[in-house]
């Protein structure tokens, strides 16, 4: 996509950040306590950036158009609530895939 031209979703295009990581999250004192809590594999931290200026008065299109981003439906990582596993936001014939 050239600079400055606008996606097809809301003007915002995504890319996923794999590499980045999250200090606060290996944290020996953090650690401990999300094990405490029993929260520890439970919770997971993801990057992503996009190319636009955020408007805060198009914050609706910004969190649409993330959500149904190409690049961010394959690697956006949730844990099932009857699984306890984590899976992708992507859909296969209208399920969630496990990754």
């Amino acid at each position: 996509m050239a600079t400055g031209e606008l996606g097809d979703l809301g003007g915002y295009y995504f890319r996923f950040l794999p590499q980045k990581t999250f200090q606060s999250l290996s944290s020996k004192e953090i650690t401990s306590r999300l094990r405490q809590w029993s929260m520890l594999g439970r919770i997971k931290a993801q990057a992503f950036g996009f190319d636009q200026t955020f408007q805060s008065y198009r914050k609706d299109d910004f969190v649409m158009a993330f959500f149904k981003d190409p690049n961010v439906i394959p690697n956006l990582k949730l844990l099932s609530d009857s699984s306890g596993q984590w899976i992708t936001l992507g859909f296969a014939s209208g399920r969630l895939r496990k990754i």
